[in-house]
């Protein structure tokens, strides 16, 4: 009777540190060197602002020239249907919130590579990038 309440145990915190592991994501998180480096490549990606039009209007990222309002996406994904679903997204909103948000969204409308800026424009703008 112990050996089977000490092999229950065992499992019980096997199964219990596993649960612990990271969570897999459908997304990848990139940082600024990371989307510099995309932005001034030859590589065709869509770079897509998932913020409100009041705040791409206030600044924005020079390169990100698609705006998809992520509560937009929410309530009809027609937006996405003229997108190639095989070139990379890179999704970016204020603080990389909501741009998760739209990468699940993204993902599951059957988009092969999407990136999420890890922590959106004020991340990008606190490393003193430049922003139109």
């Amino acid at each position: 009777m112990k050996k089977i309440s000490v092999l229950l145990l065992t499992l019980f915190a096997i199964f219990t540190l596993t649960a612990c592991g990271e969570e897999e994501t459908f997304y990848t998180n990139i940082d600024n060197e990371e989307l510099k480096e995309m932005l001034s490549s030859d590589e065709e990606y869509y770079f897509i602002d998932v913020r409100t039009l009041t705040e791409y209007n206030e600044k924005k990222i020079n390169g990100f020239n698609l705006l998809m309002d992520v509560e937009n996406l929410k309530l009809s994904t027609k937006l996405l249907e003229d997108l190639d679903k095989d070139i990379p997204v890179v999704l970016m909103c204020n603080s990389g919130n909501r741009s998760v948000e739209a990468a699940a969204i993204f993902e599951a409308e059957g988009f092969t590579t999407v990136y999420n800026l890890e922590d959106g424009i004020v991340g990008w703008i606190n490393e003193d990038n430049p922003v139109e």
